[in-house]
């Protein structure tokens, strides 16, 4: 039985955890699934969220277009979203967008930093994004929780 004991750096996002083997898994950081404070969507579930990335849902349940947000590619976070709720990295998707690009379908929409990404999400309706927990204030309502491991 391996037993585990977990540090917590001072309020950050980050946990490593060690095990009595001495041996340690990759650092984690929590990570908000979040929108606008009038956003239509009030719940999302993880598989909602994947179909909503990889636009294979494009409308929310009341009919309003969904509207991905994206960090740049290269961007820890997103690689880190990508690979743990979308199940690829962000190179392993290229090919994905090009095939959905001749079906006309786009990928998510990509903001520079959590200050656009937020203003964003304020001004439309149907979009929702994630953001590091430290990025996360009161102009944006939290739908989950994610606890995403490095890459």
């Amino acid at each position: 039985m391996r037993l585990a004991a977990v540090f917590i750096t001072a309020g950050l996002a980050s946990v490593i955890v060690e095990f009595a083997d001495g041996e340690t898994s990759a650092p984690t950081i929590r990570v908000a699934v979040v929108v606008g404070r009038n956003s239509v969507v009030t719940s999302v579930s993880e598989d909602t969220l994947r179909d909503v990335y990889l636009r294979r849902q494009r409308l929310w349940p009341d009919g309003t277009r969904t509207v991905p947000v994206n960090w740049p590619a290269g961007n820890p976070v997103r690689e880190r979203f990508s690979r743990s709720v979308l199940g690829r990295s962000t190179q392993e998707l290229v090919p994905y967008w090009n095939a959905r690009y001749f079906e006309g379908i786009t990928p998510p929409i990509v903001l520079p930093s959590a200050e656009a990404i937020r203003a964003y999400l304020n001004a439309e309706p149907g979009s929702i994004a994630y953001l590091p927990a430290s990025d996360v204030d009161q102009t944006c309502r939290t739908l989950l929780w994610l606890t995403l491991e490095e890459p």
